[in-house]
């Protein structure tokens, strides 16, 4: 699965589901879906995570392509991750089942999480949204 994670405004997210690209600012993954997503927000002490492994969030869809946004708290306690504290985010983070199947570890995933909270704070900072866009 390919996904992206865009800063954009959620009235974007039916062009983001039928174009290929686009001048959205993102950051590309494979397979970090918005389950594994859930896992890190249960990381950043989100007690809603398990609402961003259903449809709660779905912007758009089509039988290949789904649109999230993610939620503000989730983005908000994403924001907050200074650098000191990237490592011990990243290693709870991958005791979530999804990335235990995915045979992630800590230090392995410490640059997504790096990544993830600088583009948070940019998300932020332009007054916009973070959108996760999965691709089959």
């Amino acid at each position: 699965m390919l996904t992206d994670i865009l800063i954009a405004s959620t009235g974007d997210a039916p062009e983001i589901l039928s174009a290929a690209s686009g001048s959205w600012p993102r950051l590309q993954f494979n397979s970090l879906d918005n389950m594994a997503l859930a896992g890190l927000w249960s990381a950043l002490g989100g007690t809603g995570a398990v609402d961003f492994e259903g449809e709660k969030y779905l912007l758009a869809h089509t039988e290949e392509r789904w649109v999230f946004e993610f939620p503000q708290d989730f983005v908000q306690r994403l924001s907050a991750v200074q650098s000191g504290a990237v490592a011990e985010v990243a290693m709870s983070w991958a005791k979530h089942d999804e990335l235990v199947h995915m045979g992630a570890d800590g230090p392995g995933v410490e640059p997504v999480v790096e990544a993830m909270s600088g583009f948070a704070r940019q998300a932020i900072g332009q007054g916009k949204s973070l959108l996760l866009f999965m691709c089959l």
